[in-house]
């Protein structure tokens, strides 16, 4: 039996080379079925990806196999980025070209591929025959026809798998086009299912976390309590017109306890969220009150800017709504600290950045700034409890994971935008709003 992921075995005394054209057919058939296998199971996409486009690659007979991660920016526009590529033997790897990261389709002379994968559709054919403004980047990489299909996680477009023929080939015709589809659907369903258990296993980091937090916070603010009854008495005792070293050393000691209840409250805050005086709002109106709040706490070097258009309305605590929003926008002012800009948007969202929406649709508030961004490597843990980079200044890390277990008791999903570009993006999707209340999140403990 052949090793999982290895293409399937040509009938004994067949010729290898030969077995795969004559039998195109029945080996594409088979090696979809062995990839929906190992896409299907518990593989992340990073250890799947290999094999499965290499068994595709070997099955269809083309030069080379990729996918490529579809980024949505804050205008609308996409940029396409080369994730992963197999190539057969003597064809020139592209996972390394700079043209192909963070391509924008449009301006690259591709928005006829935009427009078709977005609907859902396949591009397919002979390069000669494709519109002079594709040809350039096909032709320098020695392509002559090829097939790109779209790769949808649920109703968002995720990226696109093409096969790149560099020789001479049979035409692509509607039988292959069709099952590799089933290719693409599959890996979609993979990127789905992984984004899923990544949610689910960050629930439950909160929801352990927010347990913790509570504990810690009731045992430290008890130990407070006795400080702070100490200091009390060491004032009181002393007293005298004519400051000792007693009044300079209580109010040191005060400060430190303000500082200390001020963490406490913050613990408490994380974990016990709900979703307080919530009401029906609309959430382009109440952030339009807290502009110069905002703009505020982003100092004159940062410029806070506000974009609207009309959007269901929503139910949340305006008081809590308002705290995510200078967590968000401090947070931003931080990373940009010779200045810069940060943009919040408020309108009805698609289904395209948050889970599918309901019968009453859902609001959707994005939050941007043009400053360095988020290191790839820190943006699984951004929303982490303690999570900080900015010890050195006092950041104590409980910001971002707040804002996050506010807007979760609210019914509503906090998360960063797709990475590359530049600056850093923060979606916030809320459900319209309704007669139910919102449910709590489970972070409550």
């Amino acid at each position: 039996m052949p090793a999982a992921g290895a293409p399937p075995s040509p009938p004994p005394g067949a010729d290898p080379a030969k077995a795969l054209p004559r039998d195109r057919r029945e080996a594409v058939v088979a090696a979809v079925a062995t990839a929906v296998g190992l896409m299907a199971g518990t593989l992340p996409t990073r250890e799947f990806a290999g094999p499965v486009l290499r068994l595709l690659g070997e099955a269809s007979g083309v030069s080379r196999v990729y996918l490529f991660d579809f980024q949505r920016k804050a205008d609308g526009r996409y940029l396409v980025t080369q994730r992963y590529e197999w190539t057969a033997p003597g064809i020139s790897p592209q996972i390394d070209n700079p043209d192909l990261q963070g391509l924008d389709m449009v301006v690259a002379g591709f928005g006829r591929w935009q427009e078709v994968l977005l609907r859902g559709e396949p591009v397919v054919g002979e390069i000669a025959e494709f519109p002079v403004s594709e040809r350039p980047i096909l032709e320098a990489q020695q392509i002559l026809s090829l097939l790109v299909q779209p790769v949808f996680a649920g109703t968002r477009i995720h990226g696109m798998i093409g096969f790149d023929a560099c020789a001479p080939r049979e035409p692509w015709n509607g039988f292959e086009v069709s099952v590799l589809r089933i290719a693409a659907q599959a890996w979609g369903a993979a990127v789905l299912r992984e984004e899923h258990d990544a949610q689910l296993r960050h629930m439950q980091r909160m929801e352990a976390m927010g347990r913790m937090a509570g504990g810690v916070a009731h045992d430290f603010n008890n130990v407070l309590s006795v400080v702070g009854g100490a200091v009390e008495a060491l004032q009181g005792n002393g007293a005298a017109p004519v400051p000792t070293a007693n009044d300079r050393y209580g109010r040191i000691l005060r400060h430190a306890l303000d500082q200390g209840r001020g963490l406490t409250r913050r613990l408490l805050d994380f974990s016990r969220p709900d979703s307080g005086q919530a009401r029906e709002l609309d959430l382009g109106e109440m952030v339009t009150r807290a502009l110069p709040l905002l703009r505020q706490a982003a100092g004159s070097q940062v410029r806070v800017e506000l974009g609207r258009t009309p959007a269901p309305r929503v139910r949340i605590d305006p008081v809590q709504c308002e705290q995510v929003l200078l967590n968000l926008v401090i947070n931003a002012r931080d990373a940009m600290p010779k200045g810069g800009r940060v943009r919040l948007e408020v309108g009805p969202d698609s289904g395209a950045t948050a889970a599918p929406a309901g019968a009453g649709g859902r609001t959707l508030l994005r939050v941007t700034d043009n400053g360095p961004g988020i290191p790839p490597a820190l943006r699984d843990q951004i929303f982490e409890p303690f999570f900080t980079t900015k010890a050195a200044r006092g950041g104590t890390g409980l910001g971002l994971s707040t804002a996050y277990a506010i807007i979760t008791a609210h019914g509503g999903t906090l998360r960063l935008g797709p990475a590359g570009g530049t600056g850093a993006e923060f979606l916030i999707s809320l459900p319209a709003a309704g007669p139910a209340r919102p449910r709590r999140a489970r972070a409550a403990g």
